[in-house]
């Protein structure tokens, strides 16, 4: 526990003595989510300096390369990561097992929406907050979904959840919003255009949302689609429009960005984490052999880097080789100037309980409000 709290601490004076610099520093590991097996999809998002994580699968009894079942949680757990020694605390039961919805920060609380479990694709939202006492939650439930949708994604943006993506009900494209201020229902806005896109990441720029990559599963008549470029929603004009296409990997490959994450600052939106293109397509398509559940981690080339795009001047930049990154399934966050992978798979069927910290190290070029 000693050597944990002065790791904490050189990360701290690490961080404060490097902001004259631009690119993330090395790594480092919170504790240890207390799901031992560490899990893929959960909900994940701060709470003031509260780390809340709930839900979540894994296959805790046998791996899913030997036909292992996947079970889903209800545990929730929080973590104070300005603690000296920060460690886990048990939060109250979410109101059902749940994975692959999706978590918004908003200044009431954390909104988890949808998803699906063993039983049945999910439409509850409900919202987990602060209660009067300190290290005390409390969970509200909050308008439902107008229909089951899971995978899917979602931002906050001007008091307003945008939730999008992911398999709906009807194989449908909508988008939907809902105002926490004013509204008790969910409003259907323009779908949009092209195929599906399941596990896609949206965020937003302060004016308008950014829909990126995700994948359409393959058909009877027809191979999968993975999308690999970037699609904006201007909700002043209610119109889909394409932005560009999502960069490439170093080789030149296509990538789709299923299974990332994403968030952003005042200046930039910031993308880690997903499956290879190429892999991934074979898997999808039926195409990936017997043994595709039985390689090592590094044979499924999970990206490894963060990939930043500056609003103002329209640039991409890469930061590759980041320890910890290449995960499927994991939240990256954004909290006081440090980005934080949230467990996730380090491979098909495998997760993490790692919760892993990466100080930034310019401050002018991510700026966030937290």
């Amino acid at each position: 526990m000693k050597k944990r709290c002065l790791i904490w601490g050189i990360l701290v004076f690490q961080y404060v003595v490097s902001l004259a610099q631009s690119v993330p520093s090395s790594s480092t590991q919170l504790p240890d989510y207390p799901i031992t097996q560490g899990v893929s999809a959960p909900f994940a998002g701060f709470i003031k300096d509260w780390l809340i994580v709930g839900g979540g699968c894994n296959f805790p009894l046998k791996p899913a390369a030997e036909g292992g079942e996947k079970v889903y949680y209800d545990q929730c757990y929080a973590l104070n990561v300005q603690s000296e020694c920060p460690q886990w605390i048990p939060l109250p039961s979410l109101p059902c097992p749940v994975a692959y919805g999706c978590a918004i920060e908003t200044p009431e609380g954390l909104v988890c929406i949808g998803g699906a479990n063993a039983d049945s694709c999910l439409t509850r939202v409900f919202r987990i907050q602060a209660a009067d006492s300190p290290q005390k939650f409390a969970i509200q439930p909050l308008p439902s979904l107008p229909e089951t949708i899971d995978n899917a994604a979602a931002t906050l943006l001007n008091g307003c959840i945008y939730l999008t993506g992911g398999n709906q009900q009807h194989r449908q494209n909508a988008l939907y919003k809902l105002d926490l201020n004013t509204d008790q229902t969910w409003q259907k806005l323009a779908a949009y255009p092209g195929p599906q896109r399941v596990q896609p990441i949206l965020v937003h720029d302060a004016h308008k949302l950014y829909l990126i990559g995700g994948y359409q599963a393959a058909s009877d008549t027809s191979e999968s689609i993975l999308s690999h470029d970037i699609l904006c929603y201007l909700p002043e004009t209610g119109r889909w429009e394409y932005e560009s296409d999502i960069p490439l990997e170093e080789n030149g490959e296509k990538r789709c960005m299923a299974g990332g994450s994403g968030t952003q600052t005042s200046t930039h939106l910031i993308l880690g984490g997903g499956v290879n293109y190429s892999i991934f397509k074979k898997a999808l398509d039926g195409k990936a052999g017997k043994d595709y559940l039985t390689h090592e981690p590094s044979w499924y080339r999970f990206n490894d880097d963060l990939l930043c795009f500056d609003f103002t001047h329209k640039k991409w930049t890469q930061h590759p080789n980041i320890p910890g990154m290449a995960r499927a399934g994991g939240i990256l966050l954004l909290h006081r100037h440090c980005l934080y992978m949230v467990c996730g798979e380090i491979k098909p069927g495998i997760r993490t309980p790692q919760i892993t910290v990466y100080p930034l190290k310019k401050e002018r070029d991510f700026q966030n409000n937290p």
